[in-house]
Parts: structure tokens; sequence; C-alpha cells
């Protein structure tokens, strides 16, 4: 396939910009999805309600989020593909979710609806924008340069998310040495930071970025719809593709998993929280520099050898799993998953984009997020079931592990742009 940026500098100022986004949407999966919104839900907004009323509204309220992505994230990059409307509906989607993450700093305690729906209107904005920010990076890199400018995306983001997130776990820690009477304020004005923190990475992207494409004539939902219709029906057309969105949905799903189970795992050791936040922050930290250094490991070995690696290393992470015992050995999975967890992400990405049709880029960016999305439920409620069965909570890794496999054994079906389909 051929690149929009083909001869393009190395780093124009367009990949600079769609580079630093990812330092400022990283810090909502940082900081509200992965640590304090769960918390701060439990403690502050869900108060007075059972533990498992608790956990059944929280879920929900993820489900129905993620499942209203699942479904529209192909129709959202196929309108952007029959009209020039890229840019336009990226922007949308992240102040919606800027504005949504402000929201909760003004949710009194106990309204647990509110926080559910303004966090739900949050996570999907923000995934949906990241249908649009993937199908960018073709715009902005050539076929030399795709997988390092996507790891720079990925190690950028752990860097510019792990560091508001440091600061907002020091403000939970010592609330008082930032003029904050609490820790639940501390944690609102966390929720504050994301957002400024997100909109002065969004302004180089907006300002840097142009639409491109062309505009269809006629109703675009209709074209967008019919569009997503006929590439479901022609799917043997675009076998390579769909092998591959397979083999992500499989060893994505057991990528998930592990960050999932994470803190189950380490209350099973007895941790307190902030030492799984100090984990947490850990993992932000390593994966900057390794993620970088799987772009460099792709350059030389190509992407899907890269792939095949990190899938042979996540096996390894499932295996040590099985044998923890002690604090500093969840350090140690802590920093061993960061050290993989950037290079996997990134370089899916990039090797993706080299097998699409580019003209249709926004609507395979759907597919690809959607098959991310379904893969984030599938490994969850296997571990559950085989926990149920065996009444061990290690044995949930045995579904992790065969993910991990079947991606891997998938993937290796799939043929690279360069080699004979």
């Amino acid at each position: 396939m051929e690149f929009v940026g083909m001869n393009k500098p190395k780093l124009s100022p367009e990949a600079k910009a769609w580079i630093l986004y990812d330092g400022g949407n990283s810090a909502f999966a940082t900081t509200v999805i992965a640590a304090f919104f769960p918390i701060f839900f439990n403690d502050f907004w869900a108060t007075g309600l059972e533990a498992e009323v608790k956990t059944a509204y929280l879920g929900w309220g993820l489900t129905i989020s993620n499942l209203v992505l699942l479904f529209t994230s192909p129709f959202i990059g196929a309108i952007t593909d029959v009209s020039r409307t890229t840019k336009i509906l990226f922007s949308g989607f992240a102040c919606i979710a800027i504005i949504s993450v402000a929201a909760l700093y003004f949710i009194p305690a106990g309204s647990w609806l509110y926080a559910l729906i303004f966090f739900g209107i949050a996570n999907y904005c923000f995934a949906a924008g990241n249908t649009l920010y993937d199908k960018m990076l073709i715009q902005v890199s050539d076929e030399s340069n795709i997988a390092k400018i996507s790891s720079y995306g990925f190690a950028f983001g752990y860097l510019g998310g792990g560091s508001l997130f440091l600061l907002n776990a020091a403000m939970t820690i010592k609330p008082e040495f930032f003029g904050l009477n609490s820790v639940a304020e501390a944690v609102q004005w966390s929720f504050l930071s994301v957002s400024v923190w997100w909109t002065l990475f969004l302004i180089p992207i907006m300002l840097r970025i142009k639409d491109q494409g062309e505009t269809l004539p006629g109703n675009k939902l209709k074209l967008a719809f019919q569009k997503v219709l006929h590439t479901l029906k022609t799917v043997s057309s675009k076998k390579n593709v769909f092998i591959f969105l397979l083999a992500f949905f499989l060893y994505i799903d057991g990528v998930h998993t592990i960050m999932a189970m994470a803190a189950d795992f380490a209350l099973n050791l007895g941790l307190p929280s902030s030492d799984i936040i100090v984990a947490l922050i850990l993992v932000q930290f390593v994966a900057f520099p390794t993620t970088l250094l799987w772009s460099k490991v792709a350059s030389r070995i190509g992407d899907k050898n890269t792939l095949l690696i990190t899938i042979l290393l996540y096996l390894i992470v499932v295996g040590y799993s099985a044998f923890l015992s002690s604090a500093m050995e969840f350090y140690i999975l802590a920093a061993m998953v960061g050290a993989i967890q950037g290079g996997i992400q990134s370089i899916s990405r990039s090797y993706y984009a080299t097998l699409i049709p580019q003209q249709e880029a926004g609507e395979y960016f759907g597919f690809y997020n959607m098959f991310g999305r379904a893969g984030a439920f599938m490994g969850p409620a296997m571990v559950a079931i085989f926990v149920t069965m065996t009444n061990d909570t290690k044995s949930g890794l045995i579904p992790i592990a065969a993910l991990f496999i079947m991606g891997g054994i998938i993937l290796l079906k799939v043929k690279s742009p360069h080699e004979s389909l």
C-alpha cells in the first residue's frame, strides 16, 4: 500500500503534534480509568450501597459504554472516509470527553448515577476519538517510519500520563502539602487536572493536522452504513486483514486481562493500595523507554516477528505470575509488563496500518478498535469461570496463556505486505 505521508521528513510537525497528543489523553486512561475512578466511585459516590451493588453498577456502566463503542466505531471511521470530517469528529469527541471528566470534580458524594453517566460519556468519547487518532497515523507517517511514530506515540503517552499520575498520586498521599483538606478533595482535583492536561496536548494536533481525502455526494450516514455492510459482506477479499484482527482479538485480550487482574493479584498478596499505585507508576515509566526500543527492534526484524516475540514474552509473564508470593515479586511483574506492553500495543497498530487500504483507513481502524474492545470482555469472563470451577485464583492464568498461544498461532498465518499472498 502507499501512504499519504511518503517523502515527508521522518518527524514532521504533524507527526510531532500527533505524538504529543498521546501524552495528554493517556492521563485519562491512567489517572481516571485505571486508578482513581473505581476507588472514588466505591468510597465517595456510592457510599451507602452494598459492596456487591457498587461492583455491579460500576461493571454495568463500563459494559454499556464499551458495547456502544463496539457497535459504532466502524461507522464513525466510515463516516470520515466518505467526508472530510476526521478532524472535526476527533476534536468533538476529545472536547466532550474533557468536559465530562471535568464534571466529575463537581459531583457530590452519594451521586453515583451522575458519576457513572459522565464517566461513561468520557470513556466512550475517549475511545471513539482514538479510532480517528489511529487513522491519523497513516496521514503523519510513511512506510519507513510508521512503526517508529506509532511507538513514539505510545511511549510519550506513558511518559505524559505517568507524569501527571505521579503528581496526582502525591496529591492523594500528602494532600496537606498541596493545600488540600482531604484525600477526597485531592482526587477531585486530580479529575480536573486531567481535563486541563488533556486540553493542553490537544491544541498542537488541532493546529497542525489537516483533513484529507474527499467528500462523496449523498447522505453521509447512509453512505457510511452501506460501506460497513459492504466490507462485512466481502470479508473474503480482505482475508489477510481479518486474520490479523482475529489474532489481535485474542492476544490483546490477554494483555487487557493481565492489566485487569493485576490489582486482584496484589490484593491477594496483601499489598495496600499505596503499593498498587507505586506498581502502576512503575509500569508507566518502564514502558516509556522500552516502547522506543521495540520500534528499533521492529525496524530490524519486522513488525510481525516483533509481535511474535512480545507474545512469547507475555507467556513468560503469565508463567512467572503463577509463582508470585511477595510484594517485591509483584513489582518485578509490573516492570516486566511495562517492558512489553507498549511494544505489543504500538507495533500492533503500525503493522495493521500497513495491511489495510489507505482510503478506507477510518473504517478499518474502526474495526481494529472494535476487535480490541470486544477482546476486553472474553478474557475476564474466562478467568472468572476457571476460578469459580477450581476455587483457585491462579487457575485463571490458564485461559490467559491460551489467548496468547492461539493469538500467536493465528498471527503466523498473516501475510506481511512484502510477502506473497
